[in-house]
């Protein structure tokens, strides 16, 4: 008879799924979906994009001409007594700058364009992280499913003999309604447990851009390592490797190059014309000229304050982006390790402990001991201690992957890259 009271085998292993593959299922690895998350998540799309206005403001600063040529035609008509003839002729003017704002625009925009492809890693960086986040959702939906699923079994397999029992007079009423609530309730656990599987299965999915008849689930994650995680260590790899930390340096030195070019923008610039015209039908004429245009009462001050505006505005930005970095690595680490230390308790003592409770239950049982009722809650704390184990791994798995993150870097070389650094 006890074997209709057996549950699920506590372990550190990962359960396998109680529901059968769907028609459709796709099983993925973790590296595979991030590999293809990455490619079609659309933040991804929009900064490349963003590289192009960056290339196409590169491509008009590298030209000393703070405007188009000017070209001109002119007609004139003279009159005389008894004749009348016209005077026509061309005139080709340039305005040059002669303070090298160029050269400074164009460093300015040459940074902007590093700065787009830096922005680029980082949207590729956060991809990753949504994927593995959303992969770790769903790997611990499929477990907890299947968990809760094998818990409604044994309650509906154990409300059955109790409702034998109940028929036999071996039980009272009281007892067979305990087997029978705990059915009904084990039932609607795994149900809404089934029911989130489903729906982190289609988070997934849209961030891989599966077909909507094609279902995502998981393969098992790689167990995590025990690291040393120095806080200075961790800091100096996360400035060092940071794509954001990188594109908003190089957009203050940008925008540094761009209030000098616009305060030089207040200094003359050359303006040159070249002419030739055709006078009374028979002087042909060919010259140039030289002019300066004098900033005497629009000095750009407006454009010089915006400029200012903009590099204290990415001054800002790089110093929220730096306290940001410092915050996410370290609320990593802190959790990471937090995580671990509770997995490990774990394991080692309470799933212990609550295997221990199956086993002395089913002597107790056995032995006319324990009650139906009994029965019924060491099986809920056994299964209580398996679901808040669950719980532990999503915080550690989550802490491990937003410390990679934060450090940009894949999961799997953080074990490396931190012995190395030092």
């Amino acid at each position: 008879m006890w074997e209709l009271l057996v549950g699920i085998v506590l372990s550190s292993a990962p359960v396998s799924a109680a529901m059968p593959p769907e028609a459709d299922t796709l099983r993925i690895s973790l590296e595979d979906a991030v590999r293809r998350a990455m490619i079609v998540a659309p933040r991804v799309q929009i900064a490349e994009g963003r590289i192009l206005a960056a290339q196409g403001e590169r491509a008009e600063a590298v030209w000393p001409f703070p405007t188009n040529p000017t070209v001109e035609y002119e007609r004139a008509r003279r009159e005389s007594v008894g004749r009348q003839t016209h005077d026509r002729g061309w005139r080709l003017s340039q305005r040059i700058e002669l303070a090298g704002q160029s050269f400074l625009r164009s460093g300015a925009a040459g940074r902007r364009v590093q700065a787009a492809e830096a922005l680029v890693s980082d949207a590729e960086r956060l991809a990753a992280l949504d994927a593995r986040l959303t992969y770790l959702t769903l790997y611990l939906s499929e477990r907890l499913s299947a968990l809760t699923d094998s818990n409604a079994v044994f309650a509906e397999r154990l409300a059955a003999w109790g409702s034998r029992q109940l028929e036999a007079g071996e039980i009272n009423l009281l007892e067979y309604n305990v087997t029978a609530l705990e059915a009904t309730r084990a039932r609607s656990e795994a149900t809404r447990a089934e029911a989130d599987r489903r729906a982190a299965a289609a988070d997934l999915a849209m961030i891989l851009a599966l077909p909507h008849d094609s279902t995502p689930s998981t393969a098992d994650l790689e167990a995590l390592p025990d690291l040393d995680l120095t806080v200075t260590r961790l800091l100096g790899v996360a400035s060092e490797r940071r794509p954001d930390v990188q594109a908003v340096a190089l957009e203050v030195e940008a925008a540094g190059r761009a209030v000098t070019a616009t305060r030089l923008g207040g200094l003359p610039d050359l303006q040159l014309a070249l002419f030739s015209a055709q006078e009374e039908g028979t002087d042909d004429l060919f010259g140039f000229s030289v002019g300066l245009s004098v900033p005497l009462f629009q000095r750009d001050q407006g454009s010089v304050g915006r400029a200012r505006a903009d590099r204290e505005t990415a001054r800002a930005q790089s110093t929220s982006t730096n306290r940001r970095v410092v915050a996410e690595v370290l609320a990593a680490s802190a959790l990471y390790l937090g995580a671990l230390e509770a997995q490990s308790r774990f394991e080692t003592g309470l799933l212990q402990v609550a295997s221990e409770n199956v086993v002395l239950a089913e002597m107790a049982f056995d032995g006319g001991e324990l009650s139906i009722a009994e029965v019924v809650l060491f099986r809920s704390a056994a299964l209580g201690a398996q679901l808040e184990y669950l719980e532990v791994l999503a915080d550690e798995y989550q802490a491990w992957f937003e410390l990679a993150a934060a450090l940009a870097a894949r999961p799997d070389e953080l074990s490396e890259l931190l012995r190395g650094t030092p």
